[in-house]
């Protein structure tokens, strides 16, 4: 098929009206005409994964993140949305992103995570429209796990290299609420639908202060990380709906600042 009916798929899969207002999901470059015979799926657009799909032989780049979000007045490579138009344009590589609108999809981020740690009864802390699941997910833990125990458990079942926790370890966790990305600004809605613990990425001081307040335990991870636990379901999404091949291109290096000290 055609790169203009491949975006229609997609644009139907995972409209663009279940995104924010601010962001910027859909087809960002390519030829609509051009074909697509293989996709590749990865969190973010840059050299490094517009190289392995080119590759793979990948005529577009399906990421979580866009490569364009604000307005850019040139396209040249000195910023990483500019290179990575010039790289995937050189390549003949289209760009597509599903961003927010993955993240509030009923198939989409939050509930990928929620089913992966093993909740129950689940709903979104902020319900969506126009058939969009809503912001980030609570329900129960299956078997309740004391705080220290469920750092773990969702390192394991979400792929994480870290996770860090705020709160007393042999807190028992029986009701947990999540959320995708940075989530910082659902700790009153966590706390509103009685969770006892809440995890998410980029945790500012400020929300970790009014959480402990609420009192929540808190646990926080790599931002990258979370999401990239939904793009095995991506791609399979893509492939169902498209029938084309896709492939998941391996992750690279977490984007974060880590601790030199032994």
């Amino acid at each position: 098929m055609n790169l203009r009916e491949f975006a229609n798929r997609l644009d139907r899969l995972i409209p663009s009206e279940w995104s924010e207002q601010w962001d910027n999901p859909g087809l960002l470059s390519g030829d609509p005409e051009s074909e697509v015979r293989k996709v590749a799926v990865s969190l973010n657009a840059t050299s490094g994964s517009i190289q392995k799909a080119s590759e793979i032989n990948a005529d577009v780049l399906v990421t979580h993140h866009p490569a364009l979000i604000q307005p850019i007045s040139r396209i040249l490579p000195e910023s990483l949305s500019g290179a990575s138009l010039v790289h995937s344009i050189r390549r003949g590589i289209a760009l597509y992103a599903v961003h927010t609108n993955w993240d509030a999809s009923p198939i989409g981020v939050n509930r990928i995570l929620s089913e992966k740690a093993g909740l129950v009864g689940t709903l979104p802390l902020l319900p969506g429209q126009n058939g969009a699941w809503g912001i980030g997910a609570i329900g129960n833990l299956r078997n309740p796990l004391p705080l220290e125990e469920l750092s773990g458990f969702l390192r394991e079942r979400w792929g994480l290299s870290w996770i860090r926790v705020l709160g007393k370890g042999d807190t028992e966790i029986r009701r947990l609420a999540l959320c995708g990305g940075a989530g910082g600004g659902m700790i009153a809605e966590a706390c509103r639908m009685k969770a006892d613990a809440f995890v998410t990425a980029d945790l500012r001081y400020h929300e970790m202060l009014e959480g402990r307040f609420l009192g929540l335990s808190l646990l926080t991870c790599d931002h990258g990380e979370m999401e990239a636990a939904s793009l095995e379901g991506l791609c399979q999404l893509i492939m169902s709906g498209t029938g084309l091949p896709a492939e998941v291109l391996p992750e690279e290096e977490p984007v974060g600042f880590f601790d030199l000290a032994n």
